[in-house]
């Protein structure tokens, strides 16, 4: 009988273990990449998950420090109105998606994603960020969207530089709040 028990229980420990991979990939989510989205009430959440990337059901992409707002994309409640003549209907489209495209583009669209709300500005926050004496890199291509531990919300390009390091192309400007 011991020995059945020692056996039952190594194999419920094995079992466990083999669970743990699962649960803990469950709680990575820290970053988005291409062709993935956030809906309504999605998030992505810092690793040690005090900051979230929230997609809001009323359509505002906001930035969360337990609780507190950090960042916004100030989209809640924006949508268009589509009026139909051939059949008098007005349709709404809203802003409620968070989307990274296989080409770099982070945008709030509308479900069939014929619409962009909010995107980011990556030319933008790249000419600001790469200052001389630091010169800008070309070509760089958002891949990988982190809500890191200091909460800084970052767009990476991970592949497309050369030197093999991940380069900022875009960030909610919010670290160390």
């Amino acid at each position: 009988m011991n020995k059945i028990a020692k056996m039952t229980g190594s194999m419920l420990l094995a079992l466990s273990m083999l669970q743990l991979p699962a649960v803990s990939s469950a709680f990575a989510a820290d970053y988005l990449t291409p062709g993935q989205t956030l809906s309504h009430d999605g998030m992505i959440t810092s690793a040690d998950g005090r900051f979230a990337f929230d997609m809001q059901w009323d359509g505002n992409l906001v930035l969360y420090n337990q609780g507190t707002s950090l960042w916004g994309s100030g989209t809640r409640g924006d949508h268009v109105d589509i009026y139909d003549p051939f059949i008098g209907i007005t349709y709404h489209r809203y802003a409620e998606v968070l989307r990274l495209d296989t080409i770099g583009r982070l945008r709030v669209t509308d479900t069939a994603d014929q619409f962009t709300f909010w995107q980011a500005d990556t030319n933008s926050w790249m000419n600001s960020h790469y200052q001389p004496p630091m010169i800008k890199p070309t070509g760089l291509v958002g891949d990988r969207l982190v809500v890191q531990s200091d909460g800084n919300c970052v767009l990476y390009d991970t592949t497309g530089n050369s030197g093999g390091s991940w380069l900022p192309v875009w960030a909610t400007n919010t670290g160390g709040r």
